[in-house]
């Protein structure tokens, strides 16, 4: 075997000299066995608290996603027991005031109404809004609304962030939900619209129902 062979060996299990080198009449220097061994310890250490950095992730996470559920599931059960537009709108502000603390938003219709459906004046639809829900077809987060909506919010507080939410029914958007947030961190243009995208795909079948869209 060539030297550099055993060196290799030696580098990959250090820990071979040491517990073979009485045959070899080599006193092994303690404080490098005691290095060693501290080596492994900290290696055990960080392991382990890695693994406790994650397992606490886990957990938070669990709790969040728990907390998330619970949320989506009382917005829902709202939208469950209405019959007419009037509580559909109230379903709705009532949910976000209650379950997800946003007080500040707005509903307007941008598909045509069916002429034996009754429908509060604050969601009656005029051309610009139909404008605006043909081009909003999905989910969209930023500081700045389309100018349209933004009137619909109120001047006061200041609002930094907003969520421009199309209700789709069939590839039609039915309605626009928007709403502001003091905060400009809290709609960002990269957060996951996974579970605004299923709310508003709720609201869009409860608003399909009242309008008789569905078979």
């Amino acid at each position: 075997m060539k030297e550099a062979e055993v060196l290799k060996f030696l580098h990959a299990q250090p820990q071979w000299l040491y517990e073979h080198a009485a045959e070899f009449n080599l006193r092994p220097i303690e404080s490098k066995i005691l290095s060693f061994q501290q080596g492994k310890m900290q290696v055990m250490q960080q392991r382990t608290e890695k693994m406790a950095s994650q397992l606490i992730q886990m957990l938070g996470d669990a709790d969040a996603n728990h907390t998330l559920m619970a949320k989506f599931m009382a917005f829902t059960q709202r939208l469950l027991i209405v019959n007419t537009l009037a509580q559909w709108q109230r379903a709705i502000s009532d949910g976000l005031n209650n379950e997800f603390t946003l007080p500040y938003h707005a509903l307007i219709i941008t598909a045509d109404i069916p002429k034996n459906v009754r429908v509060p004046v604050n969601l009656h639809v005029n051309e610009k809004f139909k404008v605006i829900g043909k081009k909003l077809t999905a989910p969209a987060c930023g500081a700045l609304p389309v100018a349209a909506l933004l009137e619909l919010l109120p001047e006061q507080p200041r609002l930094e962030s907003f969520l421009q939410l199309p209700l789709r029914w069939k590839e039609q958007t039915l309605a626009i939900l928007v709403i502001g947030h003091e905060d400009e961190a809290h709609f960002s243009p990269d957060m996951s619209t996974e579970w605004v995208a299923a709310i508003a795909d709720n609201m869009a079948a409860v608003l399909a129902r009242l309008f008789k869209l569905v078979r």
